[in-house]
């Protein structure tokens, strides 16, 4: 079936949608709320006497409530509207609604968030992410943290440019904080089921209400399961399942107005075999003379010489190859305890939390149908932190909050590389067949903090912010590689032999800063300008299979500080009676010693290790831009974007696949000008919404969003090989709601999501085979949503 066909299939059933659009927000409040029957059915009686303007948004970003206009800095807000209208459930989505954001996503394990173009790494467990995600105030250790369903949440706020002098953990690149909803004392009840194509279903159910006067609390419950889109054609099933489940729970405590806690525990668990990665491009391979242009050959060639059939070479086939097992397992639990006091004025906040992760994982890392290498690394992490903070009154001549933050984290990970009889053959002459590689690496994170930001309201309009964090973080870290398990000849080279870093341990001492000025232009128009600096601590390569630390020493496993310095300059603006709300900004971005995972040739086995190290520096400057209309009552249109041109300084990397040089990969060249991988030049999210009362109590709804980015490398190195062309998703929707005689209400609606089938990645990575790798985006998922509210 044509894309042209089905996308007016999708137009003519009318009904593609959101699964329970919240209420809309108001000025002063939180978030959204689920809309009410009685709601809906005064909704339906009074529009006609409101004002028709964009719907305010209220943030926490410089942790007190504002309206987010009235915050001098780049900020994009997602409501529960705004998910549920696009069906936007995982992390890895929210690029198609956020300006300047990329998701690469493999699997939990090795998953990243980068905004504006810096910090789109895979994983290694002695790398911090450039953009920080937060989870009700929470700094999530690792990115994978964030891979489970978005379950009941009330905002996503996305911060753009180095963080810190707010926000717990530093930060070079933004933040992505996402707030869940808290219990109420009015009683909340809902349940929602949802069915699609590949026997898609998700299950969601959530109650809230008071216990007593001064307790209130809230549950809530998700299973979610896709058979997946990935075809593997050698042992016939189907692979990039999702099999999630979760619950949160929480309660409130308020026994008057000057005190409140909020205690949350949630558990978080995955049985999948989503990331699954497809054959994406093949570069030459050299298998003789490196004098010689005419040995090289292809992987897919060769591993057809070993008698590999089947053998998928097209990404766009979605198919894959392999004998062996996948999985990607994770698994989390979390506990945290927000309190607040009233201390005449000003406000103090204690945030505790606990969480640990584990991964799990079977890979075919050869790709083949033949017994080359399987393998994976194992993961295990715990984390504690705990932040308090005091603020003053918004509303003096000088306002301020000021506080202290801890953060203790341990990780390990136990790397094992088991290789059949065909894995020499496969690498060429990389890996020792019938053999299994294994280690373990450990790293731990002990850091402390003082911050502070202030604003200095003058009489003359202008309001000067200052920003001040103090950090200090200790490091350690320890690779402990094994002999091989049998005896091998490849034993003698010192890549593969038995070898201790030792307990390394490093202290890295940091500042960061923010200095912004703004006023305003007119009543409708703020302008802003700000310098900020921020700096992502150093650490160590604990990857500890084939360890570059074994071959070169501990210097080669040594990660020195990331350090961003960033200007911006912006207005945020309401224009023609709040019917338009334009907000655009300019920014330049430098990163010194950028951090990024790397492969790195290692001749004697003409083979290539993959290693954490700072490769350059970074410039990414740019422009972002963020407008929302409400044209009519009933139809509002968003448009929101980025161009960046995020590009390397200096820095040296892998010698691209396309380059002979005497043999792929043999020595390194510069990367001075090359694009920043995963840095697409232009992001476009175009929406549109339509509500209309048709009766009292019933409305109908519709949804249709654009999502487009450009290409992008999927390497450092710039290789033909790693290009990803540019894409465009669509995403489609409408139904009704129905409010109920008494309370509560029913939700109806089909949703369509990809509606045009585009076949696109979300990440690529080099097994050091001259192969690229990619992570499948999914297809086409057309489905139906029901959901009741009790209240």
């Amino acid at each position: 079936m044509s894309a042209h066909r089905s996308l007016s299939l999708a137009v003519g059933a009318m009904l593609v949608a959101s699964a329970w659009p919240a209420a809309a927000q108001t000025a002063g409040g939180t978030g959204t709320e689920p809309a009410k029957a009685d709601e809906l059915v005064a909704a339906a009686g009074r529009r006609a006497d409101e004002p028709v303007g964009v719907e305010s948004i209220t943030v926490t970003a410089r942790r007190r409530s504002e309206d987010a206009q009235e915050v001098p800095a780049p900020i994009s807000v997602l409501s529960a509207r705004d998910l549920e209208a696009q069906r936007l459930y995982q992390v890895q989505d929210l690029q198609q609604a956020l300006p300047n954001v990329t998701a690469q996503f493999l699997h939990a394990r090795q998953s990243s968030i980068s905004v504006r173009g810096i910090g789109n790494n895979t994983a290694n467990e002695g790398l911090e992410g450039s953009a920080g995600i937060y989870l009700d105030n929470v700094f999530l250790g690792r990115p994978g943290q964030a891979v489970f369903d978005l379950l009941d949440v009330e905002q996503i706020d996305l911060l753009r440019g180095p963080q810190g002098t707010l926000f717990g953990k530093n930060t070079t690149a933004g933040v992505l904080n996402i707030t869940t909803r808290s219990p109420s004392f009015e009683p909340e009840a809902s349940v929602e089921a949802s069915l699609g194509n590949r026997r898609y279903r998700q299950l969601k159910a959530s109650y809230s209400g008071p216990l007593s006067d001064s307790v209130a609390f809230r549950v809530s419950a998700y299973g979610t399961h896709d058979d997946g889109w990935v075809d593997n054609v050698a042992r016939d099933e189907t692979l990039s399942e999702i099999n999630r489940r979760g619950l949160r729970t929480q309660v409130l405590l308020k026994p008057d107005e000057a005190f409140s806690l909020r205690l949350i525990a949630e558990h978080n668990r995955e049985r999948s075999s989503t990331g699954t990665l497809v054959p994406y491009a093949f570069g030459p391979l050299n298998r003789g003379p490196f004098n010689s242009q005419s040995n090289y050959t292809t992987y897919p060639a060769w591993a057809q010489l070993q008698g590999a059939s089947p053998l998928v070479t097209d990404p766009d086939r979605y198919e894959v190859a392999l004998n062996d097992a996948q999985q990607a397992n994770a698994e989390q639990n979390a506990l945290s305890a927000e309190a607040n006091w009233r201390l005449g004025t000003h406000r103090l906040t204690s945030i505790t939390a606990w969480r640990n992760w584990r991964f799990d994982p079977k890979n075919d890392i050869d790709a083949t149908p033949l017994a080359g290498i399987t393998g994976g690394f194992t993961t295990r992490e715990k984390q504690f932190s705990q932040e308090i903070r005091l603020a003053s009154p918004g509303d003096e001549r000088f306002d301020y909050v000021v506080g202290a933050y801890y953060y203790y984290q341990d990780i390990y990970s136990l790397n094992r590389y088991d290789t059949g009889p065909y894995a020499t053959a496969l690498t060429g002459g990389g890996y020792p067949s019938n053999n299994a590689l294994t280690g373990r690496g450990e790293a731990k994170t002990e850091s402390l903090a003082l911050f502070g930001q202030g604003t200095l309201h003058l009489q003359s309009g202008v309001d000067l912010t200052s920003g001040l964090r103090a950090t200090t973080e200790k490091k350690q870290g320890r690779v402990r590689q094994n002999d091989l398990e049998t005896a091998s000849p490849y034993a003698a080279y010192p890549i593969f032999a038995a070898w201790d870093s030792g307990e390394l341990e490093r202290r890295d001492n940091s500042v960061a800063a923010l200095l912004t000025a703004s006023t305003h232009w007119s009543a409708r128009t703020l302008v802003y300008g700000t310098l900020s600096h921020g700096e992502k601590s150093g650490g160590y390569n604990v990857n500890s299979v084939a360890s570059p630390g074994s071959a070169f020493g501990t210097d080669a496993i040594t990660i020195e500080p990331e350090k961003a310095n960033n200007l911006e300059i912006g207005f945020k603006s309401k224009l023609l009676d709040n019917r338009l709300q334009l907000n655009a900004n300019l920014f330049v971005t430098k990163v010194r010693d950028y951090q990024a995972v790397t492969t790195q040739f290692y001749a004697p086995l003409n083979g290539f290790l993959q290693v954490l190290s700072n490769v350059g520096d970074v410039t990414s400057k740019g422009l972002e831009f963020d407008l929302k209309g409400q044209l009519t009552r009933s139809l509002a249109l968003s448009l929101n974007g980025a161009y960046t041109r995020a590009t390397f300084d200096n820095g040296t990397g892998p010698t691209p696949f396309e380059v002979f040089n005497g043999g792929y990969g043999r020595g390194a060249q510069s990367i001075a000008g090359n694009e920043v991988n995963g840095a697409p030049k232009w992001t476009l999210n175009l929406g549109g919404q339509y509500r209309h009362f048709v009766d009292d109590g019933v409305e109908f709804y519709a949804n249709a969003n654009y999502a487009w980015r450009s290409s992008t490398y999927g390497d450092l190195n710039n290789s033909v090989y790693s290009r990803i062309p540019s894409y465009a998703l669509v995403n489609l929707a409408a139904g009704w709601r129905v409010a109920a005689a008494d309370r509560g209400g029913w939700d109806l609606s089909l949703w369509v999501r990809n509606a045009l089938d585009k076949h696109y990645y979300l990440g690529l990575t080099s097994m050091g085979n001259n192969a690229y790798y990619a992570s499948a985006g999914q297809p086409r998922s057309v489905g139906a949503t029901v959901r009741y509210d009790f209240f």
